[in-house]
């Protein structure tokens, strides 16, 4: 159904229902389903909070699969959320369902797991031999902005063990016309790209990831509406399903200087904004990997102060 469900047990074979929780909570556009309910400390506090995961089947931001989470108490016996009037998404992008986090974790971190793909097409992607892999282990925090808590997901620091050659490019700025960047000569498989970028009054900032066929992913940070967009619909085949080429949305809240970390892998884009604070992650079926950027700007430019890529092994 749509809500979960509290159970005790003192010998973990008799069990007692103490609550639920879902009515008038959250988006309800489909089956609730993996629930998960974790204890996540407050950046900058000795405070903790207790976040209940919720995925969701179909009723996503932008259609089908999707994991939303409340932030709240928990007395042992029921949760109480917050925010009752705010639904909260883990991830902005198509891709990123079920997600799971690891119990007696190193170190007390919290650390997610997620399922990459949308049961509108899951079982058509072009693949062969497997259905979607996970998403990267993400660690998460709870951060503060304003009255409200929201969770920050974060790439695990082990991710960094897998970096192998780097390519610094130097800082450069752009105007209204396209930047290309080429980011490996041979062609490339999984790779991390770091940026940074210092806004100088540009009301959009856009770029792409590019291959030598023409098919890219095209990225923006829309600074009016402080929004982060990604459009996959040139990125290859996505002509599988009616709901593939895609157009998805996130929340940002910064205008001066802008940190992405990019994940690219053979099928897949993870975007992560701002150490975490927003998340997007899709797939992507191209020909050929991408190996080239392109940068646009509008009359005021921005410069691209850092960009480093990994080959990831």
């Amino acid at each position: 159904g749509q809500h979960m469900e509290i159970y005790s047990s003192v010998n973990l074979k008799e069990w007692k229902k103490e609550s639920e929780f879902g009515a008038m909570q959250g988006a309800h556009g489909g089956v609730w389903e993996c629930p998960d309910l974790v204890e996540i400390p407050v950046e900058g506090t000795r405070e903790k909070k207790w976040v209940l995961i919720c995925n969701l089947n179909p009723g996503g931001p932008f259609g089908g699969s999707a994991a939303q989470y409340f932030v709240g108490s928990f007395d042992g016996k029921k949760f109480v959320n917050e925010s009752p009037t705010q639904t909260k998404w883990m991830d902005w992008g198509k891709d990123n369902y079920a997600t799971v986090t690891w119990n007696n974790a190193p170190d007390g971190r919290c650390i997610a797991l997620g399922w990459m793909s949308n049961w509108q097409y899951a079982n058509n992607v072009p693949t062969r031999q497997y259905r979607s892999a996970n998403t990267l282990a993400r660690d998460l925090t709870l951060y503060r902005e304003g009255q409200e808590l929201y969770l920050k997901s974060t790439p695990s620091v082990e991710v960094k063990k897998a970096r192998g050659k780097k390519v610094s490019i130097p800082s450069f700025k752009v105007s209204e016309k396209h930047e290309i960047v080429n980011l490996f000569e041979e062609k490339q498989g999984a790779y991390e790209v770091e940026i940074v970028i210092q806004n100088a009054g540009a009301s959009k900032i856009a770029f792409c990831l590019l291959n030598d066929k023409g098919e890219k992913v095209s990225m923006y940070y829309d600074l009016n509406r402080k929004q982060f967009v990604m459009d996959r619909s040139e990125s290859g085949t996505v002509d599988f399903s009616k709901d593939f080429p895609a157009v998805t949305v996130a929340p940002v809240n910064v205008d001066k200087e802008l940190t992405l970390r990019l994940f690219v892998d053979r099928s897949s884009i993870e975007a992560f904004g701002e150490d975490g604070k927003f998340v997007m992650t899709n797939l992507v079926f191209p020909s050929q990997p991408y190996v080239k950027m392109c940068f646009e700007a509008d009359k005021n430019g921005y410069a691209v102060k850092t960009l480093n890529v990994y080959k990831l092994q």
